[in-house]
């Protein structure tokens, strides 16, 4: 069972997540709030996914969500526990909502593009993708990464050098 259909219950002919994207994505963000133990990025993200899939938004055209999308992730940019980094990584955030809200308001009518379909529609997921990509790369410490696998490294090449009955297969 997908991960979004089990929060929103919601049936098989409903709305279904047209990707696994967006699970990975989740899986991601509550990774790094775990590890970072700051968790506005994944209600962010929650909520914004939210928007987009539960029934009870449906009633609001393509342009109003992305504008309340836009107005989620710039809440998380005025939250002072991130770095410059992560913040400008929402502002990126909020410019593409704000392009995709302009594209939906004055190309999409009532939903419907027809023939009007420009580059920035079609392209809407992989853009987002990118961008949520580039908001959990800025929250990941990788300096400390590295030192945690050099210890590791150097920990078990202690044990193999002063143990004479340990080895490694």
């Amino acid at each position: 069972m997908d991960l979004f259909e089990w929060v929103l219950q919601a049936n098989v002919s409903a709305a279904v997540v047209k990707s696994n994207a967006s699970t990975w994505l989740f899986l991601l963000y509550a990774i790094v709030s775990i590890c970072i133990k700051k968790p506005q990025l994944l209600t962010a993200f929650f909520m914004s996914c939210l928007l987009f899939e539960c029934a009870l938004f449906d009633d609001y055209s393509e342009s109003q969500l992305y504008l309340l999308t836009f107005i989620i992730y710039s809440y998380v940019i005025t939250c002072n526990v991130f770095s410059v980094k992560t913040r400008l990584a929402c502002g990126i955030m909020c410019l593409l909502c704000l392009v995709f809200a302009y594209d939906a308001a004055f190309y999409g009518v009532n939903g419907f593009y027809g023939a009007l379909e420009t580059v920035i529609y079609n392209n809407i997921e992989h853009l987002f993708i990118c961008c949520h990509i580039i908001i959990i790369y800025t929250t990941v410490n990788l300096k400390r990464i590295t030192n945690a696998i050099k210890s590791l490294c150097y920990s078990i090449g202690c044990i193999t050098r002063y143990s004479v009955n340990f080895t490694i297969l």
